[in-house]
Formats: C-alpha cells, structure tokens, sequence
C-alpha cells in the first residue's frame, strides 16, 4: 500500500501559473489586459522585494559573522556587485565625521579591471562625490565624464579606472555620511534602472548601520591595541636593557598600528643634526637609516620647542606652511604627511630650583624625534595617534635613561674591574718578582758561595800542588842519600838492609813516587772542580759577554753529577755553536734549571730513561739549545702554564713553581730569546731555548 502526498499550491504558484505563456492562461477567467498587466508588474515588484529582502539578509549575516570592517565592505560589495552584475563596485568609508577624504575600504571586481581598493579620494576636488554626499538620494550617471565641473585629475582617474556609468548613494548613520556606495560599469554605457537605485538606497541604510559598528569596535581595537603596545614597551623596559631591542620593537609595532608607511628614531648629535638609528618601513619606500641627510632649516628654536613637549602634525607638507627649504627637504624622503614627537629625557636628578618660594622644574634634554611617515598620500593624523606617540616617547625615554644609566654603571665597573685585574696583576708580578729576588738572591749567595768555596779550596790546592814538586824532589834526595850511606859505609849498608826488612823500606820507596803521582792527579782534579765551581757561577763575568754554551751545559751537568743515576743514560748532540754574547751567569741558571726538571721527570717516570741535550745554529743570528726527557710528558691543557710563576706539576714539597718562570725570565725578558715546550703524555718532554748571537738587550 502506498501513500501519496500532494503538495498545496502557494499563492505565488497560483499566480504564476495564470500569466500569459505560462500554459495555464485560461481566457474564460474574466481577466482584461489591463488587468494582466498590473498583475505583472505585481509579480515583478514581489520579485525585486524578495531580492532586496535576500540580499539584506545576506548582508546582514555578513555583519553578524564578523566586526572587521574590511570583511562586511568586501562581502557587501561582492554581493552587490552579483546582484547587479556591474564591473565595480566599491564602498568608500569616511574615518571621522570631519575627515574630507574618502578610503575605498572594500571592493569587488568582476573582470581585469584596476583596482581601487586603497585609494584615498577628496570629497572637495570631486564634484560628482559632493553631489552624492550632499544628496539624499542615489546618483545615477549614464555618461560619468559628461558630469559638469569634473576636473583633469578626476577625469585621469576615471580614465584609469575606466568607469563609463556609475551609480553611487552615501550612507547616513543618523543623519552624518559615513561612507559612500559606488557601482561602476566599465565595458559600456549603462541606464541605471530606478529599481537598482531602489535596490542600492536599501542597501546603503544597512551598511551605514554596519560601517558605524564597525567603527566603533575598530577604535575600541585600536584602543586596545595601544594598550597592548605600552605594556609590551613597558614589558620590554623592565626585563631587558637592551635599547636597541626596545627602539626596534617600539618603531615596528607603531608602523603596524597606525598603517603607515615609516617609522623612524632620529637621535640629535652635534648642533641639532644626527642620524636615523632605528627605523621600520614597508615596500617600496626606501629606508633613509643612517644618516638621511641635513635638514638646514632645524633651527635651535625649534628644538626649544620640542624639548618643551611639542608635538608637531603635518598633513599634507605642500599646504602647512612649511619653510621651502624644509618642505624640499621632506619631499626628498618620499613624505607627504609626518606626525614628530619629541623624545626628551630628564637630566640626572629631578631638578627643583626654589624661586618665590615655587619650585620651578627645570626641561630635561631632547634627546630625538620619534616620527612617523605618510609616503603615499597624505593623512589627517588623530588626537589619539599622536596622544599614543607622546605616551610611547615617554617610555622610550625611560627606557634611554635606563640604557645610559646601566652604561655607565657597567663602565663603572668594567673600570674597577680592569683596576682590580691590574692591581691583582700588579701583586702578582711583585710577588713573582720578589719570588724571582729571593731565587736569585739564593743563586747569587748560591754562587758567592760556591765562589768562596772554590776560592778556598783552590788556595789550599794550590799549597798541595805547589809543594808536590818539592816534595818528589826531596824525595830523590833521600833516596840518593840511601845510597850513598850503604855504599860509603859497610856497618851502615847492613843498618839499612835490616830497616828495609823491618819498615819495608823498598816498598815505601817504590810505591812514593807513585803516591805522589796520585796526589798529583788529585790535585788536578780539585782545580778542575773549582774551574768548573768558577765558570757555573761566573762571578767574575758580571755583565753581558760572548760565551761558549757549552761550557755552561758542562758545568750544569758536573753540578747535577748526583742525580745522574746508572740507569740514565746522557746522550750529547753539541753543534758547531759561535760564541753568544750573553749573561752567563743567567744562562748557567736556566740550564741547571731544565737539566735538573729532565733529571727528575727521567726519576719520576720509575723506568730507564734518556737525557738527550742538543744544540745547533737554527738560523744566522739565532743559537737552538734543546733539552729532552723520556719522562712521562705534560698534558697539552696545561702546557701553556709551565712558565707562569708558581705553577708546578711536581709532586707537593718537590717544587716551588719558579724554575721554569725564571727560565722565562732570564731567556724572554732579559736576552729576547724564546723558549717553548714540545710534550706528548707518554713520550716525555722538549725544552727548546733560542738566544739571539747578539742580544739587543745587553
């Protein structure tokens, strides 16, 4: 079983259905032609009511779904621009009630035609525009260059946009124009039915209602957003002294809140000029960062001016009665309307002079210009931008005083900070230097004290090895005395024969000569001791004089003659070394110095080693004396350490730290050699000693 549903006719079909052609037409209902027709026209005004009732209602959801004024303007355009099926349509908005200039704020475009979106269009020099403004009603015009009183600018514009007809209508919010509607038809001539100028009058009264709503939420916005921009600026002050950071932010939030084209920091220098040291702008205005050229009509009234709080808003720079010179010097920057704001910051204290009895502040110090540029057109600029500028120059001045303070607080400190290195540096120095004293006090009462030594050894030796020659000559004597007492007398002869028995004189007599020979030797040996003793410590060569090297390499060794173990061996590479015009003394020091440190790395090391020491003319002027140890090597992060003053890596008590620190010193300072130190964990150690053949600093 099945059911069939049959669908009621609605009134509109019914009378439909009864027009003529529509198949339904029945001639017997009575119905003249007169009367057909007014029911079309009926039919067709229903028709129009209904599209005006959607396209309201489309509208209307538009304003609905969104505040943003662009959005409801574009969305209100399309949707006209379909309704109608014009070229353009566009919607002009006016930014306050005594603003002069229309802003086309939204726009539809239904085929390749320029766009006007943007365009800024004075209500004065357009009379088609005052028609529409001052008018209640649409403006419809078939041929919009045949209009009366159109100028050669407007003309152009019309030429560019190509607008043949167009029909406009402003929109009022209670009784104030706040915009303006315009359809363009640009592929021909267009009568503008008077339906369509229905359609857009009905139109008009509902987006004025939406442009006025959408005003007022856009300043509540802006409002908000300048709030926003503060906290941020004042955010940005109180967690970094960065002022660059903060200048940087401040210029590129303002140039995105006040949709202009440059915002720029000018810092004064010397005589009112300076330079731009922060700026943010949009394509394709060129930056003028740096130094954006001299302004020669600044004058230092002006600067008075400002420094006073004065705020400064050009329009339009051709029409405020600017000095040419500065007006030239404006439109070399590409600007048509700016907005100037003094940046002063106080002096160091709040100063307060008493005079009758009123306390007078004092102004503080203009410091630049916070300025904004209008590069395209020019600009009405409002009471709120520039009470927004003047409040963000107030930060920025804040947050320069701060920059400048903590400046010169961290040269404050960097300042005590160098003196306090150099003070540490200074104590360092005096206490390796009196270090470096006390050593070579123990070295200079060292070698007086081997020189006293060697002094009074070497006179003793000399009595020894003086009287040995006399001592082998009355020696001879006794014998031949001997001799000739056994030979001249018989009873004598047996008295020795039996004294020989008894003393073994035979034996004595043999074995003196060599007993001499041995003392002899010895002797010998103890002068050599004490040359060596002498040459060590070269009392006798005070100042700077050409010596052999290795002399003092000879002398250091036979010094260190009891750390010289069996399981050492000592490995001698001398060159053909010139004789080096040096302190030998100091040399000798810094020899026993590396040979000893090789002796005790080579013990350290708890295995057999090998002392290796070397020398060679590196280059013409320059002698090389090297050093080297198998010992256990020294780390390559502290390498660089080894020659300052009481650094060691001996074990604790074993070093003092300023053996290789007067190395240094003798070698670097007072000869202008170099020394380094070539090492691998491991593989043991290289000092390297490089003297000059002549030492400047002798």
């Amino acid at each position: 079983m099945s059911l069939k549903i049959e669908q009621q006719e609605t009134p509109w079909q019914r009378l439909t259905a009864r027009l003529p052609g529509s198949g339904n037409w029945n001639q017997e209902e009575g119905l003249s032609l007169p009367e057909v027709d007014q029911q079309k026209a009926m039919i067709v005004q229903m028709q129009q009511q209904v599209q005006l009732s959607n396209l309201l209602n489309e509208i209307n959801n538009e304003i609905r779904s969104t505040l943003d004024i662009e959005e409801i303007l574009t969305s209100a355009c399309r949707l006209l621009g379909q309704a109608l099926q014009c070229s353009r349509a566009s919607i002009l908005v006016k930014e306050s009630n005594t603003e002069k200039t229309l802003v086309t704020r939204g726009e539809y475009n239904a085929g390749d035609y320029p766009m006007q979106l943007g365009m800024k269009v004075p209500i004065s020099n357009n009379p088609h525009l005052a028609a529409v403004v001052s008018g209640q009603e649409s403006l419809a015009l078939t041929k919009f260059l045949d209009f009366p009183g159109l100028n050669a600018q407007t003309r152009k514009m019309a030429e560019t946009l190509k607008i043949k007809s167009m029909l406009a209508v402003a929109t009022r919010y209670q009784g104030e124009v706040n915009g303006v509607i315009g359809l363009h038809q640009c592929d021909r001539e267009r009568e503008w039915t008077d339906w369509e100028q229905q359609l857009l009058e009905g139109v008009a009264s509902q987006l004025a209602i939406a442009i006025n709503q959408a005003k007022l939420y856009s300043k509540t916005r802006r409002q908000a957003e300048r709030e926003s921009l503060l906290r941020l600026i004042g955010n940005q002050i109180r967690s970094t002294l960065d002022l660059g950071t903060i200048l940087q932010t401040a210029v590129r939030e303002v140039r995105q809140l006040l949709q202009c084209d440059r915002v720029i920091i000018y810092q004064f220098e010397d005589n009112w000029q300076g330079k731009v040291v922060v700026e943010d702008m949009t394509v394709p205005w060129p930056s003028i960062l740096g130094d954006m050229g001299e302004d020669k009509c600044f004058r230092g009234n002006y600067a008075d001016l400002y420094q006073q709080g004065r705020v400064k808003a050009i329009n339009d720079i051709f029409n405020a009665g600017l000095e040419p010179c500065h007006v030239d010097f404006l439109d070399s920057l590409q600007v048509k309307a700016n907005l100037i704001v003094p940046i002063v910051t106080s002096g160091s204290e709040e100063n307060l002079l008493a005079t009758a009895g009123s306390p007078v502040k004092f102004p503080g110090k203009l410091w630049g210009l916070l300025i904004a540029h209008e590069c395209g057109d020019t600009r009405n600029w409002q009471r709120q931008e520039m009470e927004l500028l003047s409040q963000l120059a107030d930060q920025m001045a804040i947050a320069i005083q701060q920059a400048e303070l903590y400046s010169q607080v961290r040269e404050a400190a960097v300042k005590s900070q160098a003196q306090t290195q150099q003070l540490q540096a200074a104590m360092q120095e005096l206490r390796s230097t009196q270090q470096q004293l006390i050593q070579t006090e123990k070295m200079s009462g060292l070698g007086q004290m081997v020189a006293g030594i060697a002094h009074e050894i070497n006179n003793a030796n000399n009595f020894i090895h003086a009287n040995l020659f006399h001592a082998q000559e009355y020696f001879k004597v006794l014998n031949e005395a001997i001799e000739l007492c056994g030979n001249a007398c018989p009873e004598a002869a047996e008295a020795i024969v039996r004294i020989n028995e008894e003393l073994e004189l035979d034996y004595i007599r043999e074995d003196f000569g060599k007993m001499l020979n041995s003392m002899r030797e010895g002797s010998g040996r103890i002068r050599s001791i004490v040359m060596t003793l002498r040459s060590f410590s070269r009392l006798d060569h005070a100042e700077f004089k050409a010596v052999d090297l290795h002399e003092g390499l000879e002398s250091s060794l036979l010094m260190l003659q009891n750390k010289l173990k069996s399981n050492i061996k000592i490995d001698k590479q001398y060159g053909n070394l010139p004789p080096v015009k040096c302190h030998a003394g100091q040399i000798n020091q810094v020899f026993y110095n590396l040979i000893d440190n090789a002796l005790d790395a080579i013990a350290w090391a708890d295995k057999p080693g090998e002392l290796t020491i070397r020398s060679w003319q590196s280059e013409p002027d320059w002698v090389t004396i090297s050093v080297r140890d198998t010992g256990s090597g020294i780390p390559a992060h502290i390498q660089d350490k080894i020659f300052d003053p009481f650094f060691t890596t001996k074990p604790v008590g074993k070093g003092t730290g300023l053996g290789l620190s007067v190395c240094y010193q003798v070698i670097v300072q007072a000869h202008g050699g170099r020394i380094r130190c070539v090492s691998q964990v491991g593989e043991g150690t290289e000092l390297i000693v490089e003297l000059p053949l002549t030492n400047q600093k002798g």
